[in-house]
C-alpha cells in the first residue's frame, strides 16, 4: 500500500489542451454578442461522430434571429480527466449578431 500512495495524485490529475482557434472578420457594430458551446464525453479518446458540433451552429443561429452572426471566435478543447481513459471534447463559439 505504501508503494501505491505516491501514485494517487497522478490518478486524480487532468489536463486541457487547446487544439485550434479561429476568428472571422470582426464587424464595426459589436453591440449584441452571442455565445454557444457543446461538449461530448469520450471513453479512451474515441469519438464515433462529431454531431455535437452542429449544436453550436444551431444555437448561434437561434440567438440571432433575423440577423447575421459575424466576428466568430471558435475554440476546440480536449480535456483529459483520468489517465487518458475519460476525456471531454468541448467546442465554443462566440460572435456578434448584426441585424
Amino acid at each position: 500500500m505504501r508503494r501505491l500512495f505516491p501514485l494517487i495524485p497522478l490518478l486524480l490529475t487532468g489536463c486541457v489542451s487547446l487544439n485550434s482557434v479561429s476568428l472571422t472578420q470582426i464587424p464595426a457594430e459589436r453591440g449584441n454578442r452571442v455565445r454557444a458551446e457543446a461538449s461530448k464525453f469520450l471513453f479512451l479518446g474515441i469519438s464515433f461522430d462529431n454531431d455535437y458540433v452542429d449544436e453550436v451552429r444551431d444555437e448561434l443561429k437561434s440567438r440571432c434571429k433575423g440577423g447575421l452572426v459575424t466576428g466568430i471566435l471558435t475554440k476546440d478543447e480536449y480535456i483529459n480527466y483520468f489517465l487518458f481513459i475519460f476525456a471531454k471534447r468541448r467546442v465554443e463559439a462566440q460572435g456578434y449578431c448584426v441585424k
